[in-house]
C-alpha cells in the first residue's frame, strides 16, 4: 500500500477540524488512530492552530513525514461532527483512498444551516444580549438590526480582508457608530446596551475557553497562542467601539 496519500489525506483530515474548531489534542489524537488503521508505525504528530506535522514508518521501514499549514480557523461544530464521524468510520472499515477522498471532500462542504437561518441567529443573539444586560424591548430591536450589518459585513468583507484583527476593528466601529446613530435619535433608545448586543457577537469566548482547556491539557504552545489571539481580538474589539465613543462624546 502506497502511504504518501493516505497520510496526505489524513493530515488533510486534521487541518479540516482544526479549521473547524477542534481542540488541538483531539486532532493529535485522531491523526494517530487513523495511521494507526492503516498500520503505520511510530506515528508522532505536532499540532498547533497554524501547522500539522506528521511522521511515520511505513511496513518497509521507511520514515515518511507530511506538514499542513492553516490559514484560518474558526467554529463551525456540525463540520466539526461530520469530521469525527467519518474518522470513526475509517478506523473501523479502512476504505479505500477514492472513498476517503469524497467522505472528506462531502465532509468539508457541508453546511448545517443556511444562510437565513444564520442571519436569524446573528439577529436573535443581539437582540437577547441587549435585553439582558438592562435594555428595552426597542434597544434589543435596534442591537437585531445591528445584528444584521454584522452579518452583511462576515458575509462580504470578513474573507476579502486580508488581516482579522483589521477587520474586527473596522467593524466594531461601524458597529459603534451605528449604536450611537441610534441614541441621537431622542426615541429613548440606550446606546450602550444596543451596542453591548453587538460586542458579543464579536467576542471570542469559546476560543478562549480552547485556549485555557489546552493549556491545562498540557499543551501549553497551542493555549498560549490561542489566548493571545484572543486578547489581541478582544483589544481590538476595544479600539473599533473606542473610536466612535470618543468622536462621538462617549454614551
Amino acid at each position: 500500500m502506497e502511504v504518501e496519500p493516505y497520510l496526505d489525506l489524513f493530515l488533510e483530515l486534521g487541518r479540516s477540524m482544526v479549521e473547524a474548531g477542534a481542540e488541538i489534542y483531539r486532532v493529535e489524537d485522531t491523526i494517530i488512530r487513523l495511521c494507526g488503521a492503516y498500520e503505520m508505525r511510530d506515528v508522532e504528530v505536532f499540532a498547533i492552530r497554524s501547522l500539522i506535522v506528521v511522521s511515520v514508518k511505513d511496513g518497509q521501514g521507511r520514515v515518511l513525514s507530511g506538514t499542513k499549514r492553516i490559514y484560518e480557523t474558526g467554529i463551525h461544530m456540525g463540520k466539526l461532527e461530520e469530521l469525527n464521524q467519518m474518522s470513526r468510520y475509517v478506523c473501523a472499515e479502512r476504505p479505500g483512498l477514492n472513498e476517503l477522498g469524497r467522505r472528506l471532500k462531502q465532509c468539508r462542504s457541508f453546511k448545517s444551516v443556511n444562510r437565513r437561518e444564520t442571519l436569524l441567529g446573528y439577529m436573535l443573539a443581539a437582540f437577547s444580549f441587549a435585553c439582558f444586560f438592562g435594555g428595552r424591548l426597542r434597544d434589543g430591536a435596534a442591537g437585531a438590526v445591528l445584528g444584521l450589518i454584522l452579518f452583511v459585513m462576515d458575509q462580504k468583507l470578513a474573507k476579502k480582508c486580508p488581516q482579522r484583527l483589521v477587520y474586527v476593528v473596522l467593524a466594531s466601529m461601524v458597529l459603534g457608530f451605528c449604536g450611537m446613530m441610534w441614541g441621537r435619535l431622542d426615541m429613548g433608545f440606550q446606546p450602550d446596551k444596543i451596542m453591548i448586543g453587538a460586542i458579543m457577537l464579536l467576542i471570542p469566548g469559546m476560543a478562549f475557553m480552547n485556549s485555557m482547556r489546552d493549556m491545562m491539557s498540557n499543551n501549553q504552545i497551542n493555549g498560549f497562542f490561542s489566548c493571545l489571539d484572543t486578547l489581541l481580538t478582544a483589544g481590538a474589539i476595544a479600539i473599533g467601539f473606542a473610536v466612535p465613543l470618543k468622536l462621538l462624546g462617549g454614551v
